[in-house]
């Protein structure tokens, strides 16, 4: 069974979302998803769908394959959502009874962990698979998929699949809870507007979300401002551990889970640490490596210009953004970071030569 891709050129023409309309119009029980150790963009996107949805008159429900962290927790319905549990009956029947199901922020269907298998077969049987996602290199998985690279959030492209749906159904549906949903999506992902995908239309979104009469000095505090006694001490670890490469243009940074045992943190709590090497003025590529308990190491990596980090994650299964991308590679911690430190080096070098 083929998976066609929707031809995205501009994600504001009704036409693009037509499929998506069908399949939504169609489903009666439908059921949302985004990729494992969820952000604010998958998750602000869900909430988003979820009210739409509702307001359509589908059951809907929210599946997710690993828990929610909990400076997200406070967004409208995820109260409710499930952590997906293999041997859970209600969480597989309410994946065998929904018609439709929807996976937000990844392309990769993979990254469903442990309910892959199962949507891949449910589909065989005839249920039907929605993607929307704006990052690189999709996978043919889905019965229509929306994939804009171009777009800064997959919050911008569920925006515009909102406006396709209210012109199709003649009614408003964008009210405080999908602005709230959509604010935090696009917030987060364009790193408080500040991305180079930050464009004058995302603004002009921004302020109809606005208009709605949500907070975003309230949102910002509950995702941002949780700093606890036990995180500033993993960042005084993290902080320590930096080293500086090529120059000053390759930094790095090790999170063990000595650090994270002793702090009494979590893999949530690191979401801000790349920040600390990113505002480096020198730095190119800055590399976070965090130690994972059964032994492989999680990289998140970020970049500036032409240096394509996305294509160093794919090697080891993962992706992202060219500037922004990240794996769980098979290694220990030294391991990974021998590795990434010589691709690093050769992309900086590369790039460099061909530049010049």
């Amino acid at each position: 069974m083929s998976s066609p891709l929707v031809g995205v050129k501009n994600p504001a023409l009704t036409s693009v979302w037509t499929p998506v309309l069908k399949l939504i119009e169609n489903a009666t029980r439908i059921v949302l998803s985004t990729h494992e150790n969820s952000d604010g963009d998958g998750l602000g996107s869900e909430v988003a769908m979820v009210s739409v949805l509702r307001q359509l008159g589908k059951e809907v429900c929210i599946i997710n394959p690993t828990s929610i962290p909990k400076n997200y927790q406070f967004l409208p319905y995820l109260s409710d959502a499930l952590i997906f549990r293999e041997d859970s009956a209600e969480h597989r029947g309410r994946l065998e009874q929904a018609d439709l199901f929807i996976l937000l922020d990844t392309n990769h269907i993979g990254r469903t962990r442990a309910m892959k298998p199962i949507v891949l077969e449910l589909r065989k049987q005839g249920q039907k698979v929605l993607c929307i996602d704006h990052h690189l290199h999709p996978e043919d998985f889905a019965d229509a998929m929306v994939c804009f690279s171009e777009a800064c959030a997959t919050g911008e492209l569920i925006y515009e699949l909102i406006k396709a749906i209210e012109k199709c159904y003649g009614k408003t549906l964008i009210d405080k809870n999908v602005a709230t949903g959509l604010y935090t999506a696009i917030m987060t992902d364009t790193a408080s507007f500040k991305l180079p995908k930050t464009t004058p239309h995302v603004h002009r979104i921004v302020a109809e979300l606005l208009e709605t009469g949500i907070s975003p000095m309230e949102i910002y505090e509950k995702i941002y401002n949780t700093l606890t006694e036990n995180i500033l001490k993993l960042i005084g670890y993290g902080i320590g551990s930096i080293k500086l490469l090529e120059e000053n243009r390759l930094a790095y940074m090790l999170i063990t889970q000595a650090m994270l045992n002793e702090t009494e943190t979590s893999l949530t709590d690191t979401e801000r640490l790349l920040d600390y090497m990113v505002g480096i003025p020198t730095t190119r590529i800055s590399l976070l490596l965090i130690e994972l308990p059964d032994g492989q190491t999680k990289v998140s990596m970020r970049s500036r210009g032409d240096l394509a980090v996305n294509e160093i994650a794919m090697q080891y299964g993962g992706g992202g953004h060219k500037n922004a991308a990240g794996c769980i590679m098979p290694f220990s911690l030294q391991e990974a970071i021998e590795k990434l430190t010589v691709v690093s080096i050769n992309l900086l070098q590369n790039t460099h030569n061909h530049q010049t």
